[in-house]
C-alpha cells in the first residue's frame, strides 16, 4: 500500500485509483485501517471498493494481492503486476518504474511485474487483499 501510496501523491492528477478490498480468513475492521486502506481515501481520484468473494478483481486477471493494472485514457491496458520488489516490502521496484515511465510518455522495459502478495484463491487464511485498478 505504501508503494501505492507513492505514486498516487506523485501524480495526484494523472491517477485515478479504484482499489478492491477483499477480506479473507478472520480480520477486523481495525486490521485493514493498520494495512493502509484507510490513509488512501483522502487522495484525489481514489475510491476502495468491496470485494469480498474477489470475483471483481479475478475478472481484471489478479491472482494475488497487490496486483495493479494500469489503463490508459484510450482503456488499454498499459501495465500489469505488482508495484513492491517483494511482499510487503518498500523501494525502487520494475513495477512502479514501469507505471512512472508511461505516465512521463516513455516506454518500460517492460509492462509486467511479479506480484508478490497473498493467493486469492486461498481464502481461508487472514490476508487483507487489495488489488488496484489505476488509470491515466
Amino acid at each position: 500500500m505504501a508503494e501505492l501510496k507513492k505514486l498516487l501523491t506523485r501524480y495526484p492528477d494523472r491517477i485515478a485509483a479504484h482499489i478492491l478490498s477483499i477480506k479473507t480468513g478472520e480480520m477486523s475492521d481495525s486490521q485493514t485501517r493498520a494495512d493502509g486502506l484507510e490513509s488512501l481515501i483522502p487522495l484525489p481520484a481514489t475510491a476502495l471498493l468491496g470485494d469480498n468473494e474477489g470475483n471483481e478483481a479475478r475478472l481484471f486477471g489478479a491472482k494475488n494481492s497487490g496486483f495493479v493494472a494500469f489503463y490508459g485514457p484510450n482503456g488499454h491496458l498499459l501495465f500489469k503486476g505488482g508495484i513492491t520488489p517483494t511482499r510487503g516490502h518498500k523501494g525502487e521496484n520494475p513495477g512502479a518504474n514501469a507505471i512512472i515511465a508511461l505516465l512521463n510518455g516513455r516506454n518500460p522495459p517492460s509492462n509486467q511485474a511479479p506480484v508478490n502478495g497473498c493467493s486469492l484463491a486461498d481464502q481461508s487464511k487472514p490476508c487483507l487483499q487489495t488489488t488496484a485498478l489505476l488509470s491515466k
